[in-house]
C-alpha cells in the first residue's frame, strides 16, 4: 500500500495523458471527424501528437479532417497545453471539492515543489492568462489573416492558430508546408512568436512577474527563465541566419529560433537546410522551454543549472545563481534529465532507423528530437514513415510530455524508505573522463 501511494500521483500522471490520447484517437477514426476516412494508427497518431502538443502529423489536417475534426484536435491541444492535472484539479476545484494530501502531493510533483504557492488562486489566474492570450492571439490573427480569408473560416483559422501557438503545438490549417505560405505575413508570424514565447515561460513565471511586478522580487527560477530564454532565442537567430547565409532573412531566421521552444511552425524548408543549420536546431530544440509550461525538451532551467555547474567545477567554486546556491540534488536532477533525454533519444532514432533504413539520418535525428521535445519541426519524413516508426515516434512524444523523472519515478516501482537505505557501503574507486 505504501508503495502504490507513493507511485500513484506518478501513474494519475501519465494514466491521465494516456486516456486523453485514447479518447481522442477513438474521435479522430470517427466518419464525422474525416472527409475520406484514415487509419487508426494515424488517427491515434495526431491524437498523441495533440495531447502532447507536440504538431507532428502524418496527415494534412485542412484536407483530412471536417471541421468536427478540427475541432477535436484543437480541444486536445488544449486539454494537453493545460496539463491534464491542471484541469484535473481545476474542475474539481470550481465543483467546490477540498484537495487532499494525495491531491496536494501531485501538484508539488506536477508544478514543482513550493509550499508558498496557493494553487487554486494560481489555476485560476492561469486559466485567465491563457483565455486573455489566446483571445488576443485570436484577435490579431483576425487582422492579420484577413485579406486571405473571410467569415467563420477567417475565425477559425484566427483561433485554431492562436491556441496552437500559446500552446506551443505546432498545428497548422494552412496546408502540407506549413507557414511557407504565409511567410511575407509579417504581423501574423510575430504574434505567432509572441505567443510562443509567451506560452513557453511557463505558469510559474507567469505568475510571478503578474504578482512580483519588480526583478528584485522575483524568484530564482523566474530569473534564470527570463535570463537564458533571450539568450537561447539569440543563439538561434544568429546561428541560423550565419548558417544559412544568404537564404534567410534575419526576421525569418528569428521567427525559426523562436519555433526551436517546441512550436514547430515553419516558414522554411527543413529539406533545403544544411547539416549545420539541422545539428543547430536540434540542440535548441532538445533544451526546449521552461519547466511548468507549454513546451517540451529537457527545459532550458535544467541546461542553465548543467552550464553553471560546469563553470562553478572549472573556477573551483561552488554552483551558484542570482546568489543562490544549486544544491546536489538540483544538479544531480538536471544531469539525470539531460541523461534520460539523450537515452530516449538514441534508442528511438536507432529504432527508426531500422524500420525505415532508407530514410535520410539527419531527417531522422531532427524527427525524433523533434517528438521527444514535443516541437513539430519537420523535414516532411513522418508521413513517408512505416506504421512501426510513427509508433515509436508517438512513445517519444509521450515520454517527452509527462516528463523524464515521471517515467524514471514510474518504472522504479519502490517506496522513498529503500530497504537497503540502512546499508553502508564502502566509497568505490572508479577512473573516469
Amino acid at each position: 500500500m505504501a508503495k502504490f501511494r507513493v507511485r500513484f500521483p506518478y501513474l494519475y500522471i501519465a494514466f491521465g495523458f494516456l486516456a486523453l490520447i485514447l479518447a481522442g484517437s477513438l474521435l479522430l477514426i470517427l466518419p464525422v471527424s474525416t472527409k475520406q476516412g484514415i487509419s487508426y494508427v494515424d488517427a491515434f497518431f495526431v491524437s498523441v501528437s495533440a495531447v502532447c502538443i507536440t504538431g507532428l502529423s502524418p496527415v494534412v489536417l485542412e484536407s483530412t479532417f471536417t471541421v468536427f475534426g478540427k475541432a477535436v484536435v484543437l480541444l486536445l491541444v488544449q486539454l494537453g497545453g493545460l496539463g491534464f492535472v491542471t484541469v484535473a484539479v481545476s474542475v474539481f476545484s470550481m465543483l467546490g471539492f477540498r484537495l487532499g494530501l494525495s491531491e496536494k502531493f501531485l501538484l508539488e510533483e506536477t508544478l514543482g515543489n513550493s509550499a508558498s504557492i496557493n494553487y487554486k488562486k494560481l489555476f485560476r489566474r492561469v486559466l485567465l492568462i491563457t483565455g486573455g492570450m489566446e483571445l488576443f492571439g485570436t484577435v490579431v490573427n483576425l487582422i492579420a489573416l484577413s485579406g486571405d480569408y473571410s467569415g467563420w473560416k477567417l475565425v477559425g483559422y484566427a483561433l485554431f492558430h492562436a491556441v496552437s501557438a500559446f500552446n506551443n503545438a505546432g498545428f497548422d490549417l494552412i496546408g502540407s508546408q506549413s507557414f511557407i505560405p504565409c511567410a511575407d505575413n509579417i504581423l501574423f508570424l510575430i504574434n505567432t512568436a509572441f505567443l510562443t514565447i509567451c506560452g513557453g515561460l511557463g505558469c510559474l513565471v507567469i505568475n510571478d512577474v503578474f504578482t512580483a511586478h519588480c526583478w528584485r522580487k522575483f524568484s530564482v527560477h523566474t530569473k534564470v527563465v527570463l535570463v537564458i530564454t533571450p539568450v537561447l532565442l539569440l543563439v538561434g537567430t544568429l546561428g541560423i541566419f550565419f548558417s544559412e547565409w544568404g537564404n534567410i532573412g534575419f526576421f525569418h531566421a528569428f521567427f525559426m529560433s523562436a519555433m526551436t521552444r517546441t512550436c514547430g511552425f515553419s516558414t522554411e524548408d527543413l529539406t533545403q537546410w544544411n547539416n549545420a543549420t539541422l545539428l543547430l536546431i536540434d540542440f535548441l530544440m532538445f533544451i526546449g522551454a521552461a519547466p511548468m509550461s507549454t513546451a517540451g525538451g529537457i527545459k532550458c532551467t535544467t541546461f542553465f543549472v548543467i552550464l553553471a555547474s560546469v563553470a562553478a567545477f572549472v573556477r573551483g567554486k561552488r554552483p551558484t545563481a542570482f546568489r543562490r546556491y544549486l544544491t546536489r540534488d538540483l544538479v544531480f536532477r538536471s544531469l539525470l534529465i539531460a541523461t534520460i533525454g539523450f537515452a530516449i533519444v538514441f534508442c528511438t532514432g536507432t529504432a527508426v532507423c531500422a524500420a525505415d533504413p532508407e530514410a535520410p539520418f539527419a531527417w531522422v535525428v531532427t524527427e525524433v528530437i523533434s517528438a521527444f521535445a514535443n516541437v513539430g519541426l519537420s523535414a516532411s519524413l513522418t508521413p513517408t514513415l512505416s506504421a512501426w516508426s510513427k509508433l515509436f515516434l508517438c512513445f517519444a512524444m509521450f515520454l517527452g510530455r509527462i516528463g523524464c523523472l515521471t517515467m524514471l519515478l514510474i518504472m522504479r516501482g519502490r517506496a522513498k524508505n529503500d530497504e537497503n537505505d540502512g546499508i553502508r557501503f564502502a566509497a568505490a574507486q572508479i577512473s573516469v573522463g
